[in-house]
């Protein structure tokens, strides 16, 4: 039987393993704010969304300039990093989409 593991791509990357900064690196709350009850604002959860398409944006272009140099040992490491970058991009232009036709439907309703 063969025992598998999920490790996370920042502990792999050299980045910290803890939960806590894994959670806030995706832009989500701590379990001690979910706990209390308390939620972050808009802003906070569009700020961190925003810092995680940075990260991974300049993740993917390290990855490509070590990949061009030829100094990644696993280019399946620049492919999942890319995927990463993809997904975070397009769940940053989501949420903006819906925060957009929010707006216009409020800024719609007459009074």
């Amino acid at each position: 039987m063969v025992n598998m593991f999920i490790v996370p791509m920042d502990s792999i990357i050299g980045g910290s393993s803890s939960i806590s900064s894994i959670s806030n690196s995706l832009g989500g709350a701590s379990a001690t704010t979910e706990t209390t009850g308390s939620t972050n604002s808009f802003k906070d959860t569009l700020q961190g969304l925003m810092d995680n398409v940075e990260q991974t944006e300049a993740q993917t272009k390290v990855d490509s300039y070590n990949l061009s140099i030829g100094n990644m040992d696993d280019p399946s490491t620049m492919m999942i990093n890319s995927a990463k970058a993809d997904v975070a991009l397009q769940t940053m232009v989501q949420l903006r989409n819906k925060a957009l036709d929010a707006y216009s439907s409020v800024m719609s309703t007459s009074l």
